[in-house]
C-alpha cells in the first residue's frame, strides 16, 4: 500500500500480519542522506542475502488455505461553514495521530471483550480491526482484524468495512467527516489544512504544501526529504487540465518549473511539487495468500493484465490543487511524486559527454530508468514457456544481483525480478539497523520491497511466520497484493471491487486460465487507463485464447484463426465478446461448479451485475461523477476550478452516500440501496457485555432504503464519550 511499513499491535495475532510489509515502524532517527550514501552498497547487497534467506527457508510450503485480506485507506476532512454559507468550505484535519490512537485504545478494549465473552458464552464474538498511519497527518489506513478464509470470506466482507467505517466516525470531532474518496480536492489551495500551516518547510520545499501535513513518525518526512536530495530537485507532478488544449503524452521535461503560485496556476496544466499530492491519495488493495511459491507466482502473472482494467474501473481522481483534470486517475500523479531518479537516471547522459556519477548510488545514479519507483510492473516471474515469451521489456538491474541470485538457487526468472527491485536505492537508513544478522532479519530486504510501489506486489513469507507449520494460526505464506484499485465512495463499491479480485483468482487457477500477453502490452494498458472516461471509451489489448485446454472447446475462448492478442473494451473483457467468454461469465460459471452458500452465491452475483454496469457505462465511475457534480454545481464559473463551496458540498455528499444517507442511482444502479451501517454502542464498564453474535456477519443482509435512526449511525455525542465503544 502507500504505507511504508505497517503497524501491528504487540498483542495481534499472527495472521493479522498477512497484509504486513514490514511489521513495524522503527523507533529510532533516522539518517541523514549525507549519512546514508556510504549504506546504500550495504542495502542493496545485504538486501539480496537476506531474500535469499527467506527462498531457502520457505520456498517448500505447500497447502496453504486461502486467505485475503483488504485494506481501505481513509482521509479525516473539517467543514467550514454550514449548507447555505456561501463561503463554504473543506479541509484536511491533521488529526490522524490522535485518531489512531483513539481506534487502537477502542480495538484494545474489544480484543478484551472478546476473550471475556468467549469465556461466557460460546458462539458470540466482537469483531476486530486494524488501523495503521498512512502517510498523511489526516489519513489511516484500516484492515479486518483478521484475514478472511476462503470465497465465502466475501460474505462477511462489506459489514467488516460498514464496522470500520462507523468506529472511525465515533472518534471524530463535531464537522468531521470521513468519506472513502481518493483525495480532497482542494489539497494544496492556499488554507487546505486544519489547523493552517504555512508551505515551503525544510523537508518538502513545495510551494502549496506545508510539512506539517505529513504523518509525524520519522520515516516519512525523511522519505519526502531525500527522494528530493536523491533526484536533486523538488518533484514535479503534471496533469492535463480539463478542456485545456494541451494533450497529457505532450506533458514532459520542457515544461517550465514554476517559482510561485502564480506561475503555477498561469501553466495549461495542473502542476503540484510534493509527494503529499501523490501519497496523500487513498486507495483500496487485496492481498491473497497462495497454497505455494509456485502458486504465488502464476496468480501474479495472471492478474497483470488486470491491474490497468481494474484502474480505469475504479477511476476516481479527478481533481488536482484545486483544478478539475482532464484524466481520471491517481497513477500518473503518484508516480511522479516519489520519483527519486536523478536528472541523468531520468532523461540520460548525453551523447558527447562523459558522466561517472557517485558510485555509492544504484547504476552510479547515471544509469537511465525508464520508470519511477511507483509504476506499473515491468515482468512477468513465473515458471512457464511464457514468461520468457511475453517478458519483452527490456530490464533495469545489476547483473551481479542476478549471478548472486541464480547461484543462490533462484531461477533466471525470479532472479531478473529481484535484481529489478535492487536497481533503486534505499531511502530510509536507521543507523541502529544497518548491520544485521541475513539468516533471520529482514529490513534491508523489505526497504527496496516495499518502496517499489507498483500495481502488483510479490510478497514472500516473514521468515519466522513462513517457518510455523500451515495449521499454525500464526503462519503467513507467499502473498500476492493487487494495487492498483482506487478507494470508492460506498462499502457496497468497495467490497464488490475487492470480492471481484477474489473470485477471479479462484476462478484463474480451478480453470487454469492462460492471461499472458506481451509485457509491453499491459504497459500501453496502463497509460490508456489513466484517460478520461477510459472506463467505456478507450479500448485495451486482451489474450484472446485464455483456456489452456488444447482438447475441447470447453472454455468458449476464442478459436485457433484469431489473432492471439486484441483491442477490446472493458465492457467486452468483462462479458465476452464473440468466441472470447469474458471474465464474468467465467466467474459465474465456477460459481455454479463450486460448493458455495446459496447467500454468497447471490451477493456475488449481485457485486458481478454492479461492475458489468459501470462497464457498460450504465452506472458512473466516481471520477465522472465527481466531475460532472463539481461542472453542475451551482458555483462552478467555467474556469476549470473547484470552487470551495463545491468541494464542501461533495465532500458532505460522498460522506453521506457512504454512510447510506443519500441515495445516488448514477453511481450504484437503481436496484442497490445502502443501508446505514448497523452499529451497537455498549457500556464497556457494564455488566452484562452486550456482543453483536457473529453469524450478523456471516451472511448479507437485504439491502433497504432506510433504516431506523437508532441503526442508522450512533449519536456524536454519545459517540464521543470515552467511555462508550462500537463493538458490533
Amino acid at each position: 500500500t502507500h504505507s511504508f511499513a505497517r503497524v501491528v499491535r504487540a498483542s495481534s495475532k499472527g495472521s493479522r500480519a498477512l497484509f504486513a510489509d514490514m511489521g513495524f515502524l522503527h523507533e529510532s532517527e533516522p539518517l541523514s542522506w549525507d549519512q546514508a550514501l556510504d549504506s546504500l552498497r550495504l542495502v542493496r547487497e545485504h538486501g539480496i542475502e537476506q531474500f535469499l534467506a527467506v527462498f531457502h527457508r520457505c520456498q517448500h510450503i505447500e497447502g496453504d488455505s486461502f486467505k485475503w485480506g483488504d485494506e481501505v485507506e481513509h482521509g479525516i476532512f473539517s467543514l467550514v461553514g454550514g449548507a447555505d454559507d456561501v463561503y463554504r468550505s473543506v479541509r484536511v484535519a491533521l488529526r490522524s495521530p490522535e485518531v489512531l490512537a483513539e481506534l487502537r485504545a477502542v480495538e484494545g478494549r474489544v480484543e478484551e471483550l472478546a476473550k471475556a465473552s468467549h469465556a461466557e458464552r460460546s458462539g458470540f464474538t466482537c469483531t476486530p480491526c486494524t488501523w495503521m498511519p498512512e502517510y498523511g497527518r489526516w489519513m489511516l489506513e484500516s484492515t479486518p482484524g483478521h484475514p478472511f478464509e476462503g470465497v465465502e470470506g466475501t460474505a462477511q466482507l462489506e459489514a467488516n468495512m460498514k464496522l470500520r467505517r462507523a468506529r472511525l466516525a465515533a472518534a471524530l470531532q463535531p464537522g468531521e467527516i470521513a468519506p472513502t474518496v481518493t483525495s480532497m480536492p482542494l489539497f494544496g489551495v492556499q488554507g487546505f489544512c486544519e489547523p493552517h500551516q504555512e508551505p515551503n518547510g525544510p523537508v518538502a520545499e513545495s510551494l502549496f504544501v506545508p510539512d506539517e501535513v505529513i504523518f509525524p513518525h520519522p520515516r516519512f518526512p525523511t522519505l519526502t526529504k531525500n527522494i528530493r536530495l536523491r533526484r536533486g530537485s523538488r518533484v514535479e507532478i503534471r496533469r492535463p487540465r480539463f478542456e485545456a488544449t494541451k494533450a497529457l503524452s505532450k506533458l514532459g521535461k520542457e515544461d517550465p518549473i514554476p517559482t510561485s503560485q502564480a506561475e503555477a496556476d498561469a501553466l495549461d496544466h495542473v502542476y503540484a511539487d510534493a509527494m503529499a499530492f501523490g501519497m496523500g491519495n487513498c486507495c483500496l488493495q487485496v492481498t491473497m495468500q497462495a497454497s505455494s511459491l509456485s502458486e504465488s507466482r502464476y496468480l501474479y502473472d495472471q492478474l497483470a493484465p488486470l491491474t490497468s482494467i481494474m484502474l480505469a474501473l475504479t477511476a476516481a481522481t479527478p481533481f488536482m490543487r484545486g483544478w478539475i483534470c482532464d484524466d481520471d486517475t491517481r497513477w500518473g500523479q503518484l508516480a511522479q511524486s516519489v520519483d527519486d531518479r536523478t536528472p541523468f537516471e531520468r532523461s540520460g547522459a548525453p551523447s558527447d559527454v562523459t558522466v561517472d556519477g557517485d558510485e555509492r548510488l544504484a547504476g552510479r545514479g547515471v544509469q537511465p530508468l525508464p520508470k519511477s519507483r511507483y509504476d506499473s510492473i515491468d515482468c512477468y516471474i513465473g515458471e512457464g514457456p511464457e514468461v520468457a515469451e511475453n517478458n519483452d521489456l527490456p530490464l533495469v538491474l545489476d547483473e551481479r544481483h542476478v549471478a548472486r541470485l541464480i547461484e543462490g538457487g533462484v531461477d533466471e526468472a525470479l532472479a531478473r525480478h529481484i535484481a529489478h527491485l535492487f536497481a533503486r536505492d534505499p531511502l530510509v537508513l536507521f543507523g541502529d539497523r544497518l548491520h544485521l544478522d541475513d539468516e533471520h532479519d529482514i529490513d534491508h530486504w523489505e526497504n527496496l520491497q516495499s518502496t517499489n510501489w507498483q500495481t502488483l506486489r510479490w510478497k514472500p513469507p516473514p521468515p519466522h511466520k513462513g517457518a510455523l507449520s500451515s495449521s499454525d494460526e500464526g503462519h503467513i505464506g507467499w502473498r500476492v497484493e493487487f494495487r492498483s484499485m482506487e478507494v470508492q465512495i460506498t462499502d457496497f463499491e468497495n467490497a464488490a471491487f475487492s470480492s471481484f479480485i477474489v473470485l477471479l483468482s479462484r476462478t484463474i487457477l480451478a480453470s487454469k486460465l492462460n492471461l499472458y500477453m506481451p509485457m509491453s502490452k499491459v504497459e500501453q494498458n496502463m497509460q490508456t487507463a489513466q484517460c478520461r472516461e477510459a472506463c467505456t471509451k478507450e479500448v485495451f489489448w486482451f489474450r484472446t485464447n485464455i483456456s489452456t485446454d488444447k482438447g475441447a472447446d470447453a472454455m468458449g475462448c476464442a478459436t485457433s484463426d484469431m489473432e492471439p492478442f486484441t483491442l477490446m473494451t472493458i465492457s467486452e473483457i468483462l462479458m465476452g465478446k464473440g468466441a472470447f467468454p469474458g471474465l464474468i461469465p467465467l466467474c459465474h460459471r465456477h460459481l455454479e461448479a463450486g460448493d458455495y452458500h446459496p447467500s454468497t452465491r447471490d451477493l456475488l452475483r449481485e457485486y458481478l451485475a454492479f461492475i458489468a454496469k459501470r462497464a457498460e457505462g450504465k452506472v458512473l465511475t466516481t471520477a465522472a461523477w465527481m466531475r460532472n457534480f463539481v461542472l453542475s454545481h451551482e458555483t462552478y464559473q467555467n474556469d476549470g476550478r473547484v470552487p470551495p463551496a463545491a468541494a464542501h458540498d461533495l465532500m458532505v455528499a460522498a460522506s453521506q452516500i457512504g454512510d447510506g444517507l443519500r441515495a445516488c442511482p448514477e453511481l450504484l444502479g437503481e436496484g442497490v440501496k445502502i443501508s446505514p451501517c448497523k452499529t451497537a454502542t455498549e457500556e464497556v464498564e457494564a455488566e452484562p457485555t452486550f456482543v453483536m453474535p457473529e453469524p450478523w456477519l456471516l451472511r448479507p443482509r437485504a439491502r433497504t432504503s432506510s433504516c431506523s435512526s437508532e441503526a442508522a449511525e450512533v449519536s456524536k455525542t454519545e459517540a464521543l464519550k470515552p467511555k462508550r465503544l462500537v463493538v458490533a
